[in-house]
């Protein structure tokens, strides 16, 4: 009994055994089909519709991106950076030769016209005026005496021309009278003269004096200050000696001190020739400066050369910024942004539709889905955008990257592009002192040169 129970538990296992193998084995076909479905399949027919498409494209015109041409935004605007400057600056120099006694101002105080920035000791020139002062008593001690004897003379000619009448006196001696007379009144001019010249070079004299005292000319602030109490000063201002170290620098050009107005500041910028016409006797125009960052200061043109310079093609202009506030300071490094609203904005293509060919600059036109090559006039260059002076018309249509399917006459198939205009080809920043007149240039886009 227990051996037939052996052979029947092991004949059992058995079949347990194989049926397990074959689940397994249906188990992974199923997952092999699967995955035949899921991946060969799919792919083929992609394969297929790919090659399909390609047939049908053998036969079609090629694709060419095209963007309509637009004008520019009405405003335009242009930016140029320059130095901010005083409106009125004045370096102050010394007339008088000495030593300087007394110093009452710094750089950096505010000063009132009139006010006495410093005195100099000048010895030699106040002994000039004592002298000066003498010599004209002198003169006009001398003057006395001559009109004294001027009037002696007078009588006693008098008293010989009744004499000579009378013949009690000879006419020698009424001629001889006569002659003293006329000795006394130019002795007595002579004396005037003098007294005249003493005069002025007294008054010469305390002007120079006056010079002792170094006064402001204007109201304003000492940007600079080059002496020092004990410094030597020749009369053309320049310290013979070493000022202390809170001195703004050496002396330049012999100045003293130097005073500015920067209640008004102005700004000097040259335009660029092509941007002449843009700006105008009063029109606006805002600055800014990177020290005093998310402001923007009012300005306005107050003047202009009128007279573009040949050297450097460029149109020198003023602008002059009311400071009343205080907030900018001469020699600021600053930006100045003009705006103008155009009537008629200028036609704006991208940069990337160009074409250079032998007979000049073109762009790739599509009408009726036909190619056809524009000779064209650039203006200004703006980077990724070129104004068009000559050869387009508003709302045509132009090729982006024009390869070389896009000759003249070929049949294309025309894709637009969303607009490029987002550049704002009206906000143009042209470097200071460089022409920018827009006779080829080349914009900052890829350029196509045709075969």
């Amino acid at each position: 009994m227990s051996n037939q129970r052996l052979e029947i538990e092991e004949k059992h296992t058995d079949a347990e055994t194989t049926h397990n193998i074959r689940l397994w084995i249906i188990v992974a076909a199923i997952l092999l089909v699967i995955v035949f479905l899921v991946g060969f399949v799919p792919r083929h027919e992609r394969t297929k519709r790919i090659g399909e498409d390609a047939k049908e494209r053998q036969g079609q015109p090629p694709t060419v991106d095209v963007t309509k041409v637009r004008r520019s935004d009405a405003k335009s605007h242009l930016s140029i950076p320059g130095t901010i400057t005083a409106v009125v600056e004045a370096p102050i120099y010394a007339r008088a030769s000495g030593y300087i006694s007394k110093r009452n101002v710094d750089f950096g105080d505010h000063v009132h016209a009139g006010a006495l920035l410093a005195t100099i000791d000048a010895p030699d020139l106040d002994q000039q005026v004592d002298q000066a002062r003498a010599t004209l008593l002198q003169s006009e001690s001398v003057l006395g005496q001559q009109q004294a004897q001027l009037k002696l003379a007078s009588v006693t000619w008098d008293r010989y021309k009744v004499l000579v009448q009378r013949g009690v006196a000879s006419k020698q001696e009424g001629d001889t009278q006569e002659a003293t007379y006329e000795v006394a009144m130019a002795n007595v001019k002579a004396a005037e003269n003098s007294v005249t010249a003493s005069r002025a070079s007294l008054d010469r004299l305390l002007k120079l004096q006056s010079y002792e005292k170094v006064t402001a000319p204007f109201e304003g602030i000492v940007t600079a200050r080059n002496v020092d109490v004990g410094t030597l000063i020749s009369t053309t201002g320049a310290g013979q000696g070493n000022a202390s170290g809170a001195a703004t620098g050496l002396a330049q050009g012999g100045e003293m001190f130097r005073v500015a107005q920067i209640n008004r500041l102005r700004v000097f910028v040259s335009i660029p020739e092509s941007y002449a016409a843009f700006v105008q006797t009063g029109q606006n125009a805002d600055v800014t400066v990177t020290s005093v960052p998310n402001q923007k200061f009012a300005g306005k043109v107050t003047r202009t050369t009128n007279a573009v310079d040949p050297a450097t093609r460029t149109l020198l202009t003023e602008v002059q910024i009311d400071n009343r506030e205080g907030k900018l300071l001469p020699g600021m490094y600053g930006t100045i942004t003009f705006e103008s609203v155009r009537t008629m904005p200028p036609l704006v293509i991208p940069s990337d539709a160009l074409i250079y060919r032998s007979q000049g600059t073109m762009v790739a036109t599509v009408q009726d889905n036909i190619v056809h090559l524009v000779p064209i006039k650039v203006g200004r260059d703006f980077g990724s955008q070129l104004e068009i002076v000559e050869g387009l018309n508003e709302g045509d249509f132009v090729a982006i990257n024009p390869s070389d399917v896009a000759r003249d006459g070929a049949k294309v198939t025309p894709h637009e592009l969303a607009s490029q205009n987002n550049a704002r080809p009206g906000a143009a920043q042209p470097p200071s002192g460089q022409q920018n007149n827009g006779q080829g240039q080349q914009g900052a886009g890829k350029k196509n040169s045709g075969q």
